[in-house]
């Protein structure tokens, strides 16, 4: 079986989230045993019964950090996930901040809701082992101290989310030879912006690595993005990587030596 990625939104930050243009959803990755939901923010419940995804399939959440567009569905999202809190069943992996609580930031899952479920605090380097993933936490510089992004490890090639973060040195060699790079990216060009990267951060972060990915997906877009499609033009140009943004529907298909891309049903091969 091939590994998938399910785009639920593009949007982030506060004007995307109040706005919902874009969406904030997260996204999804789907193996042959796993049923991931990456970073399940406003809106994920809504998208996935657009989209007519089943939530109860859900069997492990990820939560990269402590604010409300990352994990504002998160609940509802464990709720299918042990059919309404009556089973002990799936794997909720995050940071302490969400779970636990740290210095200003409260925990965003409650103690009740994370009763039915296997839970994983992870610092970055630290992994988990998901059905047939591993999902590895990868650093970040943000608001949450604890913040963690990831690299998720499949049988069709590694995925890697780089969560909201400034661009720092270790970011090139967690990310080196993933097959799919999901990089949250708010601003275009060098509009640089506290705590996240723009389109230049990731030109810089991409020809920094000695085995770039076949895919990146431009994700999290803020509202001044006002236009991602000619923002992934000007990163391609300067990278020689292909690149997309994200969407609502989007889905990325991995398999051995290929990857599709399709919107809602119209598939393209590449």
């Amino acid at each position: 079986m091939h590994a998938e990625i399910i785009f639920l939104g593009a949007g982030g930050g506060r004007w995307a989230t109040i706005t919902q243009n874009r969406g904030t959803g997260g996204f999804r990755i789907h193996t042959e045993k796993t049923n991931l939901h990456i970073d399940p923010g406003p809106g994920a419940l809504v998208r996935m019964a657009d989209l007519k995804l089943i939530p109860y399939y859900t069997n492990a959440i990820f939560i990269s950090h402590d604010h409300p567009d990352h994990y504002t569905d998160a609940e509802v999202m464990i709720e299918a996930m042990t059919y309404g809190m009556t089973k002990n069943i799936g794997y909720i992996i995050s940071n302490i901040s969400v779970l636990n609580g740290y210095e200003k930031y409260e925990n965003a899952i409650s103690k009740y809701h994370q009763s039915k479920s296997e839970i994983h605090i992870l610092n970055p380097k630290e992994s988990a082992n998901i059905h047939d993933i591993e999902l590895i936490a990868t650093p970040t510089k943000h608001g949450d101290p604890k913040g963690i992004g990831c690299r998720v490890k499949t049988n069709k090639g590694d995925i890697g989310y780089t969560s909201d973060t400034e661009l720092i040195e270790p970011l090139k060699d967690c990310f080196d030879g993933v097959k799919v790079l999901v990089a949250n990216v708010v601003r275009k060009k060098n509009n640089k912006l506290k705590g996240h990267l723009c389109s230049n951060d990731l030109i810089d972060l991409l020809n920094s690595m000695k085995n770039k990915p076949e895919l990146v997906v431009i994700n999290h877009i803020g509202i001044k993005m006002s236009n991602p499609i000619k923002e992934c033009e000007y990163i391609k140009d300067n990278t020689s990587v292909k690149i997309i943004p994200a969407k609502i529907g989007l889905k990325i298909e991995l398999y051995d030596k290929r990857i599709n891309i399709s919107y809602l049903g119209k598939k393209t091969e590449e």
